[in-house]
């Protein structure tokens, strides 16, 4: 018979073998659920489309330079993606470091003289092509630029067959990390264009139209200047983005699809000192000095329009975050560049966009690892979180149905644009001369938006003589 304290012992014992089953299910529970997360974690690139990739284990780091310090958010985005990517490859660390725009090249040819450039790096394509850094992509990253990408973003992302560097030819070499959108298109102020009487709805087509608003949205101080710009004129910074601004207006006199750096032949520079870049630069120098309605006095486009000190200025669509940030009480449109019409030319500019790509150097240690990073920025989810915040149209097929790529504001001006005849691409001159004679012909525009006694003839005419001994000096070279 079992008495009293025999029974509760044998209770003890069944509550004590209950609790420790208890335990061990609870356990083995807890290690099937972290063994399925971990199973389950997210896979980068080169294991979706490279499955056979070994991935290494030891220590790597690589560095990533990015060019966007005016992009809200650009800086940011880019360590969060970098921790992310180092989460799932633990053994991975990934530095990120802002270039800024202005010291770029020194940094960069310092780089490249030291060999101390970064694995991954955003630049423009001209550049890109000039100094040959980057390393075509490997089959398994082309198969994503063939499959997920939309047309319009792999135009810009491919080498062309015909580019002169013929490593590069026919070649993925990055993928779009500027904004992939019209290019330069109109903003204006619709609260100023009802103050001066002016349909917010119907912004300027033409060039002579543009003139005419300028001057309605004009105001002036007691001392005649100028103390709201009917235009935000781009005055000051990089010669060649000085220049870019201004061929809005060049290519009203200017067949677009010639360009305008390079005869058709690639052996001599076009005819700078001709009507049509005359009155191009004529015009850009009466808006500041003859019809008063830009002012150099400013702070820089971006800036003048968000301060409100300006009604409408051309820019890409990377303003619109800016605008967002900074100044989200700016009521604004965005309408395509407006087309020359008599007596200010006869021309419709098309599409020129899209110049930078986040590439891999080709010198790096770690080719595939560089390239798994790079396509990694670039997946569904962080292309359309740069396109978010940054602006811009998705680059990927995935993202072309989302509610954000529906709720682009300027889609019509993307369509129109590329309705337009295009611009002719000469970044991939045989001499990868495009930026530096670029800033040469940039140096005429500013002499003359600067000095209202500057004959824009003259100061053209000395910086093709300038152009053409410099582009002379390299076909020699390349003779030698």
């Amino acid at each position: 018979m079992i008495g009293p304290k025999m029974r509760r012992e044998n209770m003890k014992g069944k509550i004590l073998i209950k609790s420790l089953m208890v335990i061990i299910i609870l356990a083995l529970s807890c290690s099937y659920v972290f063994a399925s997360v971990s199973l389950a974690r997210e896979k980068t690139p080169i294991e979706i489309y490279n499955p056979n990739f070994k991935f290494p284990t030891e220590p790597i780091t690589l560095t990533f330079w990015e060019i966007y310090g005016s992009r809200p958010g650009w800086l940011e985005w880019a360590r969060k993606v970098a921790s992310e990517y180092s989460q799932i490859h633990p053994n991975v660390k990934v530095k990120v470091r802002e270039i800024p725009l202005k010291e770029y090249p020194i940094i960069f040819q310092s780089a490249m003289q030291t060999n101390t450039m970064a694995d991954v790096f955003c630049m423009f394509r001209y550049r890109i092509h000039e100094w040959g850094l980057a390393l075509p992509a490997p089959d398994w990253a082309v198969k994503i630029f063939k499959t997920q990408y939309i047309d319009a973003a792999n135009s810009w992302q491919r080498y062309p067959e015909g580019g002169s560097r013929k490593e590069y030819q026919g070649k993925y070499l990055g993928w779009i990390s500027s904004e992939l959108d019209a290019g330069q298109m109109l903003y204006y102020n619709k609260d100023m264009f009802k103050e001066a009487g002016l349909d917010p709805n119907k912004p300027p087509k033409t060039s002579p139209e543009l003139l005419e608003y300028m001057k309605k949205l004009t105001k002036y101080g007691p001392g005649g200047n100028i103390v709201r710009g009917g235009w935000a004129i781009r005055y000051l910074g990089h010669k060649g983005g000085i220049e870019e601004k201004w061929t809005a207006f060049l290519f009203w006199w200017h067949d677009c699809r010639k360009g305008r750096i390079f005869t058709e032949d690639w052996k001599h520079i076009q005819a700078w000192d001709s009507p049509d870049f005359i009155a191009a630069v004529k015009f850009y120098q009466d808006m500041v000095w003859k019809w008063k309605v830009a002012s150099i006095e400013m702070p820089v486009p971006t800036e003048a329009f968000k301060l409100g000190l300006a009604a409408m200025t051309n820019r890409e669509s990377f303003l619109e975050g800016i605008l967002k940030r900074d100044a989200p009480w700016i009521h604004y449109g965005i309408a395509p560049i407006v087309y020359g019409a008599p007596p200010y030319g006869q021309y419709k500019e098309g599409v020129w966009t899209a110049n930078q790509l986040s590439c891999v150097w080709k010198g790096t240690k770690y080719p595939q690892i560089a390239w798994d990073f790079n396509m990694f920025l670039n997946n569904d989810k962080h292309d359309l979180e740069i396109s978010k915040i940054a602006g811009g149209i998705p680059r990927r097929k995935a993202n072309q149905d989302t509610p954000y790529a529906k709720s682009i504001k300027w889609l019509d001006v993307f369509k129109e644009a590329y309705r337009r005849p295009l611009v002719r691409a000469e970044e991939y001159d045989p001499y990868g001369l495009f930026g530096n004679l670029e800033d040469v012909l940039g140096d005429a525009v500013v002499t003359c938006l600067l000095d209202p006694n500057a004959d824009p003839k003259t100061e053209l005419k000395k910086a093709r003589a300038k152009a053409e001994e410099i582009l002379r000096s390299a076909i020699e070279a390349q003779k030698k």
